[in-house]
């Protein structure tokens, strides 16, 4: 008990004015300090599915590699790119319909037609479908992820709402494959209701996508016909039609619909791979045979590449190997992958075939280039072309192709008429320019242009295409090439 001296408890006691209640002041040696319990917050682990990374603007941006702004760019792109793809598959020259309403935009192609089983694999957003990703070739997309992406951006583009509902069509073999893109906002996760009813497209397939109502479609009409435009640049063998808002914007036949170049059939190269890409394409190719309940041997494996397919060439690799008859899983490993065993197949089938030569690759030519300077208002007397072909230091071959020249409005007294500007890489169309940096130099294709005086206001036309049977990308949307070879720059 606290210690108190005896003439402090009589003082407290003498009465003060008519209080009937006498204080007991106290001095203690130290004083006494009351401290507050703070409220503590319990931190709980919560699980998010990754599939929500399709049903946010933030997350789709990231997945596109644009922002909300060009996700009409985005889709007309993806479509185009996979309408051409199918019509190569199927060995046909593409004839390509786009139309655009205020409430959907619809592509339709003359291909093959998509299996059913494949549309349902798009709809599992568990897992990335494509027929391209693990391969090494010419392609003009392997992401893997393009229409997952198309079919959220309803959803997202409402705000996500309770009663938000992404909605595209796809019909094809006399099938229209009604989807429903919404969210489980419980478990955080897509929820899909796919539904079938019968369809006229019995040939090919017509992709609609709607679209909710905004000023997006609106705010962007110049650069969605600049991009569909863009495409006939690049591929000859191409016929398209396109409609914005029930006006024709392009209607243009094939200038060589027998056009060669390097189609998604080809076998590809074994000298475009390295060991890591080698180990990821066997084990493609060893999931794929598990799943179907097939084993195939090594020898099988090599004939699919270009120049192995003779019996005496993969003989010859399969004994230096000693795997004659050997499995291609049990190749591959079960447990342990047999990383020793495949950088010995690299390089047997490098050394038993012949590297691809770039004109292989595809050259679209300078009179398909001057066709469509020409058709976009050039001056014929004023334009250039250039092609470059070769292999890089990795084996890789390329071409790359540029026109140049003049508008005729530019060489007109008093008019005036703004830079065309058309860039794209392996047939597919750039929303934006992918030539941003050119090796170590530092500068890309806008700096290079600017040394030569061609800047945005200039009445030129100019289009740059690189085809490539590997091209890296700095972003999923494929919106940024990365060039690791050093470009030598103009001077002024």
């Amino acid at each position: 008990m606290m210690d108190v001296a005896p003439q402090e408890i009589q003082q407290a006691k003498k009465p003060r004015g008519r209080s009937r209640f006498l204080p007991i002041v106290a001095k203690p040696d130290r004083a006494i300090h009351k401290v507050k319990a703070k409220p503590a917050l319990t931190r709980v682990a919560f699980t998010v599915s990754r599939l929500m990374e399709f049903c946010s603007e933030r997350e789709l941006q990231n997945q596109t590699g644009h922002s909300v702004y060009d996700w009409p760019l985005v889709v007309v792109k993806e479509l185009l790119d996979n309408a051409l793809d199918a019509a190569e598959e199927s060995e046909l020259a593409p004839d390509i319909t786009v139309i655009v309403e205020p409430d959907k935009i619809v592509v339709q192609d003359n291909a093959g037609g998509i299996d059913a089983g494949t549309i349902r694999s798009i709809l599992d957003y568990t897992i990335r479908v494509s027929s391209r990703e693990a391969y090494v070739s010419p392609t003009r997309g392997a992401q893997g992820n393009a229409l997952k992406t198309v079919l959220a951006m309803g959803y997202v583009l409402q705000g996500a709402a309770g009663d938000a509902a992404g909605v595209t069509v796809i019909e094809t073999r006399g099938l229209a494959h009604h989807i429903e893109f919404r969210v489980d906002h419980i478990n955080n996760q897509p929820r899909i209701i796919h539904t079938t009813n019968p369809s006229p497209i019995g040939t090919g397939t017509r992709f609609t996508v709607h679209w909710p109502a905004s000023d997006l479609l609106a705010s962007v009409a110049g650069q969605f016909q600049q991009l569909v435009r863009a495409y006939v640049w690049f591929n000859p063998h191409l016929t398209v039609r396109g409609v914005w808002f029930g006006h024709e914007f392009i209607n243009v036949t094939a200038t060589n619909p027998d056009w060669e170049k390097w189609r998604p059939r080809d076998p590809t190269s074994p000298h475009w791979y390295d060991e890591q890409r080698l180990q990821r394409y066997l084990a493609a190719h060893v999931a794929r045979d598990r799943d179907l309940g097939q084993s195939r041997t090594v020898r099988e494996f090599i004939g699919e590449f270009r120049g192995l397919s003779s019996t005496v060439r993969r003989r010859r690799i399969v004994n230096e190997l000693g795997c004659s008859h050997q499995s291609l899983v049990g190749f591959f490993g079960a447990h342990r992958v047999n990383r020793d065993g495949i950088a010995k197949l690299l390089r047997a089938m490098q050394r038993h075939s012949k590297p691809v030569a770039p004109r292989h690759l595809g050259v679209i030519g300078r009179e398909h280039f001057k066709a469509r300077f020409e058709a976009a208002g050039g001056a014929a007397e004023t334009f250039k072309y250039e092609c470059r072909k070769g292999i890089d230091d990795d084996g890789i071959p390329y071409v790359v192709e540029f026109g140049f020249g003049l508008h005729k409005a530019g060489l007109a007294r008093g008019g005036y008429v703004t830079r065309e500007f058309v860039t794209g890489a392996n047939w597919s169309a750039a929303i934006t320019n992918p030539f941003r940096r050119f090796g170590s130099a530092g500068e890309g294709l806008e700096s290079t242009l600017a040394k030569l005086r061609v800047n945005a206001s200039q009445p030129v036309i100019c289009a740059l295409h690189l085809a490539a049977a590997r091209i890296q990308f700095a972003d999923r949307g494929k919106s940024s090439i990365v060039l690791v070879d050093n470009v030598e720059q103009p001077d002024d």
